[in-house]
């Protein structure tokens, strides 16, 4: 499903879910799918439940995605 954010739409999410930017930097330049990093540290710090990310996904533009979850 994330798989396909190949540019900078990931960033988008991570602002919207609270990341701070050195978060946002450190998944951009360390990671190898910064959009599966971003969901699965977002899953581990329980920062957000499903509506939440559900409602984020929508107003970033991605409703296509919403509806898969």
């Amino acid at each position: 499903m994330f798989l396909f954010l190949g540019g900078e739409e990931w960033k988008i999410l991570a602002e919207k879910l609270g990341l701070n930017p050195a978060e946002i930097l450190y998944l951009d330049k360390r990671t190898m799918n910064p959009c599966i990093e971003l969901l699965s540290y977002i899953r581990s710090q329980r920062l957000i439940d499903v509506g939440t990310l559900y409602d984020a996904l929508v107003e970033c533009g991605f409703p296509v995605w919403a509806d898969m979850l």
